[in-house]
C-alpha cells in the first residue's frame, strides 16, 4: 500500500481547515399540504448541478419530483373548519403552529433542521387564531401580527418567542403594546416588514401611513417618516433584498426583486427620508399560470424566487396539481449603475396542494 508524504497530510488539513470556514450550504425548504392528514416540510438542493435556464419556455417538461420522504410532517387534517396550521423559519429553526376551536392547547411544535430535533413548546396562543402575519427578526425572535377583533375594531398585537433551548421552544411573550399606538391602526394590517441587522429591531410600513420600527428590547416605537419601503410582505437582512411592491399585487410584477439601503433603528440618527431602491426583473412572471411567489435567502449573497404556477392548458387548481419554479441568482450592479439578476438557474418541481386557505411557504435555510 502507498504511503502518503507529509505534504499530502498537510494538504488535507488545510482543505479541512478551508471547510470548516466555509458557510454551511443553505438549501430550499418547502412547506405543502399535499397529504390527507396534514402537511409536509420537504428539503431542496436547488443550488446544486441539474438547473437550467429559467426562461426556456420547455422547462416545466423537465419537472422534478419532491424528494422522498419529506423531512418533516405535521398530522393535522387541512379541511376543518376553524383549524389552520401557520409555519415560519428562525435561524436554522421551523416554527410549526397548530391552532384548533376545539382544541386550544396545541403545542408550538420547532424543527431544526441542522439537527433534526423536534422541540415541543407552549401552547398556540388564542389570539393566532385570526391568522395572522409572522415575522422573524435575526436568528432569535419571532413576531405574530394579529387582526384582532376586538374593542370595536381591527387590532394589531406583536408577540416574541424565544429561541428553542433545551428541548424547548421558547415562550410567547404578550404585552408588546398595541401597534395602533404606535399610529399603525386604521383596521389596516402592515404590507411588508424588514428585520434589521441588529437582530433586535423591526421596521413595518403601512401604504398611506408611513415607516415604524420596534425596538424588542426597550419595547418601543419608533415613527421614520411618511415614505413605505417598497417590498411585498417580508424583506431579508443585510442591505434589503425583497419582492417589489406593486399596486394590486398582479402577476405581472412578480418577477421583479428591489433592493434597498438600510435604515438607522434611530429615527434621529437618519434624515426622515425615504431610503435609494433599486429594482431587477429576475424572471418574466407569466401572468395567466403565476399564482403566487416568495423569495428565500439562500446566503453568500443568493437568492431564490420561488414562484408556485398552475400547469400548462390549466384554468385553475381545482385538482390541487401545480408546478414550483426556483430560480436562483445573484444580484449585481451593471454599468450603468442598474440592479441586475446575475447566475441564474432553474429548477422546476412537480407538486400537489390540497386546500386553497393554507398559504405554502419557502425558506431558506
Amino acid at each position: 500500500m502507498p504511503k502518503r508524504h507529509r505534504s499530502d497530510d498537510a494538504g488535507d488539513r488545510r482543505s479541512r481547515s478551508s471547510c470548516r470556514r466555509c458557510p454551511p450550504q443553505r438549501h430550499l425548504y418547502v412547506v405543502l399540504d399535499d397529504w390527507s392528514r396534514g402537511y409536509s416540510i420537504y428539503k431542496l438542493d436547488v443550488d446544486g448541478s441539474g438547473g437550467g435556464d429559467p426562461d426556456d419556455a420547455d422547462l416545466y417538461l423537465r419537472a422534478e419530483r419532491l424528494p422522498e420522504p419529506p423531512v418533516f410532517r405535521l398530522e393535522m387534517p387541512v379541511k376543518v373548519r376553524g383549524r389552520f396550521a401557520l409555519f415560519a423559519a428562525v435561524g436554522t429553526r421551523i416554527f410549526a403552529m397548530d391552532y384548533s376551536d376545539e382544541n386550544r392547547d396545541a403545542p408550538v411544535l420547532v424543527y431544526d433542521t441542522a439537527t433534526g430535533a423536534l422541540a415541543v413548546g407552549p401552547a398556540t396562543p388564542a389570539e393566532l387564531q385570526y391568522l395572522p402575519k409572522l415575522v422573524a427578526a435575526g436568528d432569535r425572535w419571532l413576531y405574530a401580527l394579529d387582526r384582532k377583533a376586538s374593542g370595536g375594531g381591527d387590532h394589531l398585537m406583536a408577540h416574541g418567542a424565544g429561541a428553542a433551548r433545551d428541548g424547548r421552544a421558547g415562550c410567547w411573550r404578550r404585552d408588546w403594546g398595541s401597534i395602533r399606538d404606535a399610529a399603525l391602526g386604521g383596521g389596516r394590517p402592515p404590507d411588508c416588514h424588514a428585520a434589521h441587522p441588529d437582530g433586535r429591531t423591526v421596521f413595518f410600513s403601512v401604504h398611506g401611513r408611513g415607516t415604524f420600527s420596534l425596538d424588542n428590547r426597550t419595547e418601543e416605537w419608533a415613527r421614520h417618516g411618511e415614505w413605505t419601503l417598497p417590498f411585498r410582505d417580508q424583506a431579508e437582512l443585510d442591505a434589503w433584498v425583497g419582492l417589489r411592491w406593486v399596486d394590486g399585487d398582479d402577476a405581472a410584477g412578480q418577477g421583479l426583486v428591489c433592493s434597498c439601503d438600510v435604515v438607522p433603528p434611530d429615527p434621529d440618527d437618519g434624515d426622515g427620508r425615504e431610503p435609494a431602491w433599486k429594482v431587477a426583473e429576475v424572471v418574466e412572471a407569466d401572468g395567466e399560470r403565476t399564482v403566487a411567489v416568495k423569495l428565500a435567502r439562500m446566503g453568500g449573497g443568493v437568492f431564490c424566487l420561488v414562484e408556485r404556477r398552475r400547469r400548462r392548458g390549466a384554468h385553475d387548481d381545482g385538482d390541487g396539481r401545480c408546478l414550483l419554479y426556483a430560480t436562483t441568482f445573484r444580484l449585481r450592479y451593471g454599468k450603468d449603475g442598474e440592479l441586475r439578476a446575475a447566475e441564474r438557474r432553474a429548477r422546476c418541481y412537480a407538486v400537489h396542494k390540497r386546500s386553497h386557505k393554507f398559504e405554502w411557504q419557502a425558506f431558506g435555510i
